[in-house]
């Protein structure tokens, strides 16, 4: 399996997600740094421009693994990236990761909509048998939301990041390809937008 950029767009009711995009450095510089985003990241220290682009280039040329642009359709302003990294071609498993970054898109269900977008590329057009991500303990927001989607807790990677004068669990969740066809599928495809892009909604 390799992984494969998405060659249209894929759509929600508000989200599209694309290629990423190397002009778009600048911005994912700054929203990587951001102490509101930061905090949520496994990347604990600033991160320059040069490390950054490093990064946006081992999602554009990777064989295993592919990133998404998050931007709104209305507009197409980028507000987010999410990725599927180190896709195993005989595992068929990946590691999924995202952030919203842009000031007042947030607490809005953007993220869940592109948590969705992302996972029916991951089982659908991948065709992966496992999805997984891992979650700090105190991001309560994002545990409901994965959990509302179907994401199952499968276990707990102890102590892994200090925070806030403590030491913090990693949550591992998952979605496999049983369940997917079990039924979770649906649940996901709710979030998809079938028609051509640039066509309004409820146009």
């Amino acid at each position: 399996m390799r992984a494969v950029n998405p060659e249209a767009p894929i759509l929600g009711p508000r989200l599209s997600l694309g290629p990423i995009d190397l002009a778009d450095l600048p911005a994912y510089t700054r929203w990587v740094n951001d102490p509101e985003i930061q905090v949520y990241l496994n990347r604990p220290w600033p991160i320059s421009e040069e490390e950054e682009a490093g990064r946006l280039r081992a999602l554009i040329e990777s064989d295993d693994s592919v990133g998404f642009a998050i931007r709104l359709r209305e507009g197409d302003r980028l507000i987010g990236r999410s990725a599927i990294w180190k896709i195993h071609r005989v595992n068929r498993d990946g590691l999924f990761t995202i952030f919203i970054g842009a000031t007042g898109e947030r607490d809005r269900g953007l993220g869940r909509e592109a948590t969705a977008l992302t996972a029916v590329y991951a089982m659908e057009r991948l065709g992966l048998n496992r999805l997984e991500l891992e979650v700090f303990d105190y991001n309560e927001r994002a545990i409901r939301c994965y959990e509302s989607l179907g994401f199952v807790r499968e276990g707990v990677r102890r102590q892994v990041r200090f925070h806030d004068g403590r030491w913090c669990d990693g949550i591992r969740m998952s979605i496999l390809a049983s369940e997917w066809t079990d039924g979770l599928r649906a649940r996901f495809l709710e979030h998809v937008d079938h028609r051509p892009h640039g066509a309004a909604k409820g146009g």
